[in-house]
């Protein structure tokens, strides 16, 4: 039987009506009795009138019925354009492939009106009451503009093809920019099929020498670098570059466009020094063509500096950025996009250099200007978001940082589309932010989400997806679930291995982490054979003096000293001492991480000071500094030492003794839970240290303590001092219950007070 329903097309004039008769009869229900004639009529016809600002998209009526379209399941949405405006669109496309990412940036339902004040007010109540809000609304109507957009523009080929024009330059030309259009939506694959559809045409028609043909190669280089191809891109770009340097000169404005794509590619791919070479052959002939205070030369500067960022130069980068700062704001201005990108990059490096309170107000400085010139819902807006988070992560404070993730998330799903690549990135920080706090679950299901949208955009061998496999492998690793774990490493390391080669410092990273799991487990020689790889390969791709390096000999000396070999354990530990101390200052929270952990294994770790140390000194080895960049959650083992526990200690205890038994306390640098021997003593404090029989070396002064509670349904201990809460958890050996713990330390509280 045939579709009876009928097709809607609704002006706004009968919309209005509609409602005016909905409010009369149904004060009350007015917007689900709506959503229900919706889903009765069946069909939505959305007219994009017109389509670079289309009227309806501006009207509060016309996005709330879109919405309820969209969100009735049956219900089709239709989009159609005059062929006027069709074939505007189509020109526009042709000139332009930003026209339509232009477009979807102006949708936004919260600037939406209507001519009578009251049903703008009643339409926003009801849109502010739906699960989502305006969020959803406006994700919902961008997923299926961003749909409609792709099938028109592709469309535009097709029937050129149908018409028997797919070999002229006109064909060519739409191919090319459709390909753009697709690979800034994240179909790489599909920009790639584009592109290499018009290359034969444009060869036959220009030569191998074409101009047209070296923009294509440069293309193809672009969207096979997106796939993670880093070796093909720089084929393709190395073909760009050996053209434009023939046809158009060695000191031509594009031939530096060419070598900064070259640099952005082996800056993926881990080979820092060549990146480097590749952005000072462009800076060289922007600063000769162009001059020094061209908006496009601070653009070099800015990579060089992301480039000596990576390589652990960061001095270096924040002098190349100042470069681009002063430019900038001398040709561009202070309230302009670009200028805000520095503050944004300014921030990045002072949060890897430890300082994190100037990191913040860098990143602050550019989402003002973003908010200002680039508005709310902006993708550029999201990533100044994205930079706080991730400086808030790194000070310690999670839960401001999944507040600012929550906020990227919120923009980027909605400019962008949940199934769009940078959305799985602010999954993958959530992820990170969630595991730092200790809520594995959660980060687990964060880490899954950005793995489908990974796998689905990107494909399985691809270095994001490898990042997501490495961060599951850390979330099971502090879980304790080691071999889950070491089946996670070894899936990123898999595809790092293929995708990015054995000397890239992702596939060091990936070895450190499985040294790491290998070494939780016990299995020391097996961890010290991975920890050697890891160190050999960031050695060889970052240099002796990277804290990357540091990292790898910090983990190296745990091992020794966890295997009684104090000596090598000393021997590693002064060189992560002596690299953290050069490379990022004598400060930075690595620094005196690596200096406690020397003194400790030494025996000469200073005893307790009667409460007088600050709250980050309590403890042991507990500052917290993530390495995130982009998908890339660097775990690193800077944990105190893990002395096996004196299995012939007696674990009984008579009512005389004060309390005393087995823990795991959570060491922060990797949210680990390490064995610990717990005392409550008789002069007001509450120690541990690793082993029964020795002196505890940590004392907390319960003088200090703001509480003590359970948590997490009872399965950990949270004991807050002024500025951190130690966790401590059951160990196998424990006789006494944590809420008898809790019970204990409260009362003991309370009699000091």
């Amino acid at each position: 039987m045939a579709d009876q329903r009928l097709t809607h097309g609704v002006s706004v004039a009968a919309v209005r009506r509609f409602l005016d008769d909905l409010k009369r009869e149904f004060p009350d229900t007015w917007s689900t009795t709506f959503k229900q004639s919706i889903a009765n009529i069946g069909h939505v016809l959305l007219v994009l009138m017109p389509w670079r600002d289309p009227v309806p998209l501006t009207r509060a009526w016309c996005l709330w019925e879109i919405f309820c379209g969209i969100s009735n399941e049956g219900t089709e949405v239709t989009i159609q354009l005059p062929n006027s405006e069709e074939k505007a669109l189509e020109e526009a496309i042709r000139e332009r492939s930003k026209v339509v990412t232009d477009m979807l940036v102006r949708v936004q339902a919260e600037r939406a009106d209507a001519f009578n004040p009251h049903d703008k007010h009643m339409i926003f109540t009801a849109i502010e009451s739906w699960a989502g809000g305006f969020g959803a609304v406006n994700q919902a109507v961008k997923d299926q503009l961003r749909a409609w957009c792709l099938q028109k523009a592709v469309g535009a080929v097709e029937a050129m093809r149908a018409r028997g024009e797919d070999s002229t330059d006109a064909f060519a030309g739409l191919c090319n920019q459709v390909g753009l259009v697709l690979n800034d939506f994240g179909e790489h694959d599909k920009a790639i099929t584009f592109y290499k559809a018009a290359l034969p045409i444009r060869l036959r028609t220009e030569g191998e020498k074409g101009g047209n043909v070296a923009a294509l190669y440069n293309n193809l280089g672009i969207a096979n670098y997106s796939k993670g191809k880093y070796e093909k891109a720089i084929a393709f770009y190395e073909k760009a570059l050996a053209i434009t340097v023939e046809v158009l000169g060695e000191k031509h404005p594009s031939t530096a466009d060419t070598y900064n794509s070259l640099g952005a590619a082996y800056h993926s791919k881990g080979e820092y020094a060549k990146a480097i070479q590749q952005y000072e052959n462009a800076l060289a002939i922007r600063l000769e063509t162009l001059g020094k205070k061209h908006p496009k030369t601070a653009d070099i500067y800015n990579n060089l500096s992301a480039a000596y960022h990576s390589k652990g130069e960061y001095a270096t980068a924040i002098q190349q950025y100042e470069n681009a700062l002063a430019i900038r704001l001398e040709t561009l201005g202070e309230k302009h996009p670009n200028t805000a990108d520095t503050y944004n990059n300014l921030g990045s490096v002072y949060s890897s250099e430890g300082q994190y309170d100037k990191a913040i107000h860098f990143h602050e400085k550019a989402l003002a200007i973003r908010v200002e010139t680039l508005g709310e819902k902006h993708s550029r807006t999201a990533s100044a978001y994205l930079g706080l988070g991730l400086a808030y992560q790194r000070k310690g404070d999670y839960d401001k940082a999944i507040h600012f993730h929550e906020k990227d998330l919120a923009i980027t799903a909605e400019v962008l589309g949940e199934k769009h690549p940078s959305t799985a990135d602010t999954y993958n920080n959530l992820g990170i932010a969630y595991r730092s706090k200790g809520e594995y679950g959660k980060a687990i299901d964060y880490y899954e989400k950005a793995l489908a949208i990974r796998v689905k955009a990107l494909g399985e061998k691809h270095p994001s997806t490898a990042d997501t496999y490495n961060n599951l492998g850390s979330a099971y690793d502090d879980k304790g679930d080691y071999d889950k774990a070491i089946a996670f490493y070894e899936k990123a390391l898999a595809i790092t291995v293929v995708v990015l080669g054995e000397k890239h410092p992702s596939t060091a990273t990936t070895y450190n982490n499985l040294g790491e799991a290998y070494h939780s487990k016990g299995e020391y020689e097996k961890a010290i054979e991975l920890y050697e790889k890891a160190l050999a390969i960031t050695v060889e791709t970052l240099g002796v003096k990277h804290p990357d390096t540091a990292d790898t000999c910090n983990n190296i000396g745990l091992l020794h000293n966890d295997r009684g070999d104090k000596e090598q354990a000393c021997s590693y530990m002064q060189q992560a001492l002596d690299v953290f101390a050069t490379s990022l200052g004598p400060d930075h929270p690595n620094t005196r991480k690596a200096e406690r952990n020397l003194r400790r294994i030494r025996g000469d770790d200073e005893p307790d000071d009667g409460g007088a140390r600050t709250a980050a000194s309590l403890g042991e080895d507990d500052d917290d500094e993530q390495q995130e960049g982009d998908g890339d959650d660097q775990v690193q083992d800077e944990a105190g030492q893990q002395d096996a526990a004196d299995e012939s200690e007696p674990q009984e205890r008579s009512p005389q003794q004060p309390l005393a038994g087995w823990l795991r306390k959570r060491v922060r640098r990797r949210a680990a839970f390490r064995p610990c021997w717990c005392k409550l003593d008789d002069d007001g404090h509450f120690a541990y240290g690793t082993s029964a029989s020795s002196t505890a070396k940590r004392r907390i002064s319960l003088s200090n303590v703001l509480s003590a509670e359970l948590a997490h349904g009872d399965e950990e201990l949270h004991v807050a001092v002024p500025g951190r809460t130690f966790v401590f958890r059951m160990d196998a050996r424990s006789d006494t219950s944590l809420a008898d713990w809790c019970t204990a330390i409260n009362s003991c509280i309370n009699a000091t007070t």
